[in-house]
């Protein structure tokens, strides 16, 4: 499975949005113009181009097999970032993010704890942001930047609270289905920063 489609001009990458494939994003090289914002480029870093592609999971185990092909391409150092409603998914892709990693025992969520520590070759911190975000507090308690280097740190809630910790980071958002697709998930990736350049 891909990670990105790379594509080499705008009218190219509206006709690869109709069908990404497997990819997670686009890609493309060159200076961010009016050309590319219109089909929803951003700069990654100058001279990088990238723009989510919605994926779409009509099931749970979808959700955590999409965390499970994300922890393949996740290092130490690394900072994802989850954000949507309450019931979106965003422990259930963690859950996959777990296991592709290999950790030990059962990933829930950590709203009551902050977060967990969830120990394995390659160690995973699990936070949930939520009640920090209602209290106004942050995240310097955690300590988050001493075990980021170490580990791999998967925050729920942390859109505009962890900015701070990492200039690269890769940000989740999913959305749920409404009435008769209340199962269904929609997901979109963005990657910031230099470490998500060249994947």
């Amino acid at each position: 499975m891909s990670w990105s489609r790379v594509v080499r001009d705008p009218a190219e990458a509206r006709s690869v949005l109709a069908d990404p494939g497997d990819g997670l994003d686009l890609r493309a090289g060159g200076c961010l113009d009016d050309d590319w914002a219109a089909v929803g480029f951003t700069q990654l870093v100058p001279g990088e181009l990238v723009r989510p592609v919605p994926v779409v999971l009509s099931e749970v185990e979808q959700t955590r097999a999409l965390g499970r092909r994300l922890a393949a391409g996740l290092r130490a150092g690394d900072l994802v970032v989850l954000s949507g409603p309450l019931g979106a998914g965003k422990t259930t892709l963690t859950q996959g993010i777990g296991a592709g990693l290999g950790v030990l025992g059962a990933v829930t969520s950590p709203t009551f704890v902050l977060a967990r520590v969830h120990r394995g070759q390659l160690p995973l911190v699990h936070v949930d942001a939520y009640r920090l975000r209602d209290s106004g507090g942050g995240l310097d308690d955690l300590d988050l930047d001493d075990t980021l280097p170490y580990c791999v740190t998967v925050v729920e809630w942390g859109e505009g609270l962890v900015g701070a910790l990492s200039d690269s980071r890769l940000e989740v958002h999913l959305s749920r289905g409404e009435d008769e697709d209340e199962n269904r998930r929609t997901l979109r990736l963005r990657a910031h920063g230099p470490r998500w350049a060249v994947l």
